[in-house]
């Protein structure tokens, strides 16, 4: 997958075709506009409020209480890009609009709500590669919105998520787990409710924890899940456990840390314990980056200081760490990756 710009009418196309500067040009300063634009509708909830009825920019600037002349600047920018029609001055929703980016979008309008919070690290991005010194969101959030719409958006996830990784772990009836950085905790409710005589220990940081135990009252699972409070990479891992469950959290670390936390699950492993690995696809030096996986890798960066580490670096990482009988696969945007503690 690739952006590219496609022009409307003849002239355009001409246009395209004769002055070749314009493709690089208008692919960065139209991409800039777009994400900015759609980003902030969805956080001011323009999306939501036009799902019933068309509104003019005033109407629906005094609605939503903010200034009627940077709405219609707003509103027009977004009928410019496709996501709402104007007939007049009455501004509705297109279809893909109303099913994808209102309230009814769950982890997509989730996502994107985050991304005003990532655009704030993205103006960093020449200072961060120019000194190296990214700040960890996860320990030293740079918004004050970061942390509430990063665990909204990982609740979306991990529920859309957690079946597939279910059926591909094939564990042995596991009875202790710890779920590493498990935040909103839905991955140890969906493995807890697939095996019944499982425990789980989420070691997290008190963000995460509050985030958490609402879903896990709501899942009657009070008496099976429980919170430890920790910097994962300081924090004693305990031991004794069947499973380790690392779920997107290796992207957040450097080099360095993911080695510290693979060296820690193998050691908080008993002996035939599995350490499972649900994090982002990037297919290395030998394959194909698309659009997707290229973004994905820039938000790490910007966000945390690490990135999407390629499928056959994490394999490496654990064998070096002593894990056998390696497997993995990729689904989709994600890769899953299993080792055992012989």
């Amino acid at each position: 997958m690739k952006l590219t710009i496609q022009p409307e009418n003849p002239l355009e196309a001409i246009a395209l075709l004769t002055r070749k500067e314009l493709q690089p040009f208008l692919l960065t300063m139209l991409g800039m506009g777009v994400g900015q634009v759609v980003v902030t509708a969805v956080r001011l909830g323009v999306f939501d409020a036009l799902k019933d009825n068309p509104q003019s920019a005033t109407a629906l600037a005094d609605s939503l209480h903010y200034d009627a002349h940077g709405m219609q600047v707003l509103l027009e920018s977004l009928d410019g890009f496709g996501f709402v029609q104007r007939q007049g001055s009455q501004y509705s929703l297109t279809a893909a609009s109303a099913r994808h980016l209102t309230d009814s979008g769950g982890f997509v309008q989730d996502f994107l709500r985050l991304g005003g919070d990532i655009g704030r690290q993205m103006v960093l991005l020449e200072e961060d590669i120019r000194t190296g010194e990214v700040p960890n969101f996860h320990f030293d959030p740079q918004s004050t919105t970061c942390a509430a719409n990063y665990y909204t958006m990982l609740k979306g996830s991990g529920q859309q998520r957690s079946p597939e990784v279910l059926k591909w772990a094939k564990l042995n009836a596991p009875k202790r787990m710890l779920d590493v950085a498990g935040e909103p905790a839905e991955y140890s409710i969906a493995f807890c409710q697939a095996y019944p005589d499982l425990t789980a220990d989420i070691l997290d940081l008190p963000n995460a924890i509050e985030s958490g135990m609402p879903s896990i009252k709501q899942a009657g699972l009070g008496d099976r899940i429980r919170y430890l409070e920790g910097n994962l990479l300081e924090a004693d891992w305990s031991t004794g456990y069947d499973v380790v469950f690392l779920s997107n959290i290796l992207h957040c670390l450097k080099a360095e840390q993911c080695q510290v936390a693979l060296q820690k699950a193998f050691q908080a492993l008993r002996p035939g314990g599995t350490v499972l690995i649900n994090d982002v696809y990037h297919p290395g030096d030998q394959g194909k980056l698309s659009a997707p996986v290229s973004l994905f890798s820039l938000i790490y960066y910007v966000t945390c200081g690490g990135r999407t580490w390629p499928q056959s670096t994490v394999l490496d990482w654990l064998a070096q760490t002593g894990f056998t009988n390696l497997r993995s696969a990729q689904q989709r945007l994600a890769l899953v990756v299993a080792g055992q503690k012989v």
